[in-house]
């Protein structure tokens, strides 16, 4: 049997009507047809004329903190027929943005964005009404649709705790204060340190460029640089402040006998650390819950009770603050 290679297809004329009216080709008189520029703002409004049943989710890291998270998310999707597609944004408002464009763009059904940079959506939804519904996750510069950690409440409670073992000058390590979820532990922090008449030491809060295990270490050899360091430190995220203990046992220091140590968020590295990490819990599987639950309201158009969440913290104390 021969092939003609030669052979070529045309669609037909109800095939290019039917592409005009999707606004994808652009038919002229005595110019021809071409095919029109992609245009996002136009996909974003047009709906899907059938669900995806899929879900995006926008995560800023590989961080531990986020596994609990995803799996409340996927643990209600997946029981409600969705399955979640989890897009990393690294901290970056551009590629925070770029994947909501892509999202859209795969007709997801609706969207979770979980600790978005400050910049990314410039405190406005970046979807137009006829677009999928978002909801947002830890971050506090959202005034809606949102489920929040009472990060502040974290902020008061570590330093408090610290403040009850005596100590009157608590250094503070923390990630880019820009970022609104670090900055409500910031003033946690100093809410604790008002409370007890005690002076917020600026050279005593170290800001790091990042949230990393190495940010942490850095941040500790900073702290033990300063003239006089603070015996206590309060570090706000267990992954630093796994860094901040390798950085002062690097250098001699014992934890807590030289410096009492209390971070956030309780991941599971936390109790497993040398000694095990004094920290306030984040519940982060419930915040997951929240949202898609939140989420799916939202996508069968039902009304909300509440459009903002926040979520209790609590301290759970191990050996680095100096108790046991």
């Amino acid at each position: 049997m021969r092939i003609n290679s030669a052979c070529t297809c045309t669609p037909s004329a109800g095939a290019y009507h039917s592409l005009e009216g999707d606004g994808l080709v652009e038919t002229r008189p005595s110019r021809g047809t071409r095919v029109k520029p992609f245009e996002l703002d136009k996909l974003v409004t047009n709906e899907s004329v059938s669900p995806s049943h899929t879900i995006g989710v926008l995560i800023p890291n590989v961080y531990t903190f986020y596994d609990p998270f995803i799996s409340g998310v996927e643990e209600i999707a997946r029981r409600s027929g969705y399955m979640i597609i989890v897009s990393i944004t690294r901290d970056r408002a551009d590629l925070t943005r770029q994947s909501v464009q892509q999202l859209i763009a795969k007709k997801v059904d609706g969207i979770i964005a979980a600790s978005p940079v400050a910049d990314s959506f410039k405190r406005e939804l970046p979807i137009s009404p006829g677009g999928p519904p978002m909801v947002f996750a830890d971050a506090p510069q959202f005034s809606t649709h949102t489920i929040l950690l009472d990060l502040e409440r974290a902020g008061f409670l570590a330093a408090q705790h610290l403040i009850e073992h005596g100590y009157k000058r608590i250094a503070f390590i923390t990630a880019p204060l820009i970022w609104p979820n670090f900055l409500d532990t910031y003033k946690g922090y100093q809410r604790a340190l008002d409370a007890s008449s005690l002076d917020l030491e600026p050279d005593s809060v170290i800001e790091t460029p990042s949230y990393s295990l190495e940010d942490g270490y850095q941040a500790g050899l900073r702290l033990l640089a300063l003239n006089k360091p603070p015996k206590a430190v309060f570090v706000s995220g267990d992954l630093m402040a796994a860094g901040v203990i390798r950085a002062l046992k690097d250098n001699g220091k014992r934890i807590p006998l030289d410096f009492a140590v209390v971070s956030k968020d309780n991941i599971e590295l936390a109790a497993l650390m040398d000694p095990a990490l004094t920290t306030v819990n984040l519940p982060s599987y419930q915040m997951g819950v929240e949202a898609i639950n939140m989420l799916m309201r939202l996508i069968s158009k039902k009304r909300l009770e509440k459009k903002r969440v926040v979520l209790e913290s609590e301290l759970i104390v191990r050996r680095s603050c100096g108790c046991g």
